[in-house]
């Protein structure tokens, strides 16, 4: 059978009958059939609830290829437990034929298999022979697939009071939580297959492994248990391999060296406090260098509008008269005062741009506006005095090329 849905649900606990020997007992096929199903039910109940079903040896899918409606797979030799607590052995490399599946998905699973050996006659009680029998049945495996994956069971989690002291006793507590959560009923795993792994098919029709269907199904047993408590006992310095980024080891210093150190951190304070104040000096300079810069060309822009346009004329002088006063204050010392007094003088900057049409060629009043744009940008933005400085002297240079236009009028 190849369509493996059909899985025999594993068997519930139940009470053990065996035989009672005794002298001149009449031993039937029944009597010694009862035989096996004892022993083999207790070791099965016992591996069934002490070992988990999975791979415990070998078993990995060597190949997998289709070719004329059939699917060759071929497995390695192996031990796996199945989800009745049967064992199911592969004594040597194997290879079956399937039919391919229809899909493009293909879930390997291996499942007990029993094989009648050894066909005998079996007489009639009245003497002739009237059928056959197998005399015996070997234990052996069919190899099956599925086009889904398995449904796995989650992992089991305990809620326990770690706090004790007494080792015994948090021994005791995690056994008690243990049973009462996952010990009260039989195990509800229905499926005693075990799954080999799952595979996909390419455009080319080849079969590979696929990256996105579940890992085989290993069996846990007490020596992997008994490794990773011994690994987790052992590793003192990180047992849960905690990704830690390692702290940089502190410099070895000479005592010897530790004056010379102390030496060159003097000298690189006193080198950058003499930065910071050359810094400010170049600054003040700047801010200076600036008022001077605007009050010159707006008084010269004031001249020659004085005959042209007298509003343009009285505005551009009275922003000449405010920053050679503010310049004579000093505020150029101060970058708080700096920012506050060209903030004051930016209104003036747009009473001019307003009566310039008319006034001046427009290619130029446009420049002058968009000098004094940028400069309100940079005060609106907090920007730096030396910043709102370089905005300023933008908007002296577009007011002093401001190029005046002439109307012709008639000789009289």
């Amino acid at each position: 059978m190849v369509n493996d849905s059909e899985q025999p649900e594993t068997q519930a606990a139940s009470q053990f009958e065996k035989n009672r020997f005794f002298d001149g007992k009449l031993m039937t096929a029944a009597d010694m059939e009862a035989e096996q199903r004892y022993h083999a039910g207790r070791l099965e109940l016992v591996t069934r609830h002490t070992t988990s079903a999975g791979i415990l040896r070998g078993l990995g899918v060597r190949s997998i290829e289709s070719s004329d409606g059939e699917l060759t797979v071929s497995v390695d030799a192996g031990v796996a437990i199945d989800g009745s607590g049967r064992p199911i052995v592969v004594e040597t490399p194997t290879t079956k034929t399937l039919p391919a599946p229809e899909g493009e998905e293909c879930h390997l699973f291996v499942r007990f298999d029993e094989t009648a050996l050894e066909s005998v006659p079996v007489p009639d009680a009245d003497g002739p022979v009237s059928e056959t029998a197998s005399n015996r049945l070997r234990e052996s495996f069919e190899l099956t697939y599925r086009e889904r994956p398995p449904d796995r069971e989650p992992v089991p989690g305990l809620d326990v009071d770690l706090s004790a002291d007494d080792p015994s006793a948090l021994a005791g507590r995690i056994a008690a939580a243990y049973h009462d959560t996952h010990r009260t009923n039989e195990p509800s795993r229905t499926d005693a297959a075990v799954y080999l792994g799952g595979f996909e098919r390419q455009s080319g029709g080849n079969w590979v492994r696929s990256e996105t269907a579940p890992q085989p199904e290993y069996g846990l047993n007490h020596d992997l248990l008994y490794g990773l408590l011994v690994d987790h006992l052992a590793d003192t310095e990180n047992p849960h391999r905690t990704e830690i980024e390692a702290e940089p080891p502190e410099p070895e210093l000479d005592p010897t060296e530790l004056e010379g150190i102390h030496e060159r951190v003097d000298y690189l304070q006193s080198e950058l406090a003499d930065l910071k104040a050359r810094q400010q000096t170049t600054t003040t300079h700047l801010l200076r260098k600036t008022l001077e810069t605007t009050a010159r060309q707006f008084r010269s822009t004031a001249e020659r509008f004085a005959d042209h346009d007298g509003s343009v004329s009285k505005a551009a002088r009275e922003i000449a008269h405010q920053v050679e006063a503010a310049s004579h204050n000093e505020v150029h010392a101060d970058p708080d005062r700096y920012i506050t007094t060209v903030a004051d003088l930016s209104s003036l900057f747009v009473d001019i741009g307003d009566q310039l049409v008319g006034t001046a060629r427009e290619e130029t009043a446009d420049r002058y506006l968009d000098a004094v744009a940028e400069l309100q940008s940079t005060l609106a933005d907090d920007q730096p005095a030396v910043e709102v400085a370089i905005a300023l002297d933008g908007v002296a240079e577009a007011a002093v090329d401001l190029e005046i236009v002439y109307t012709a009028t008639k000789n009289a």
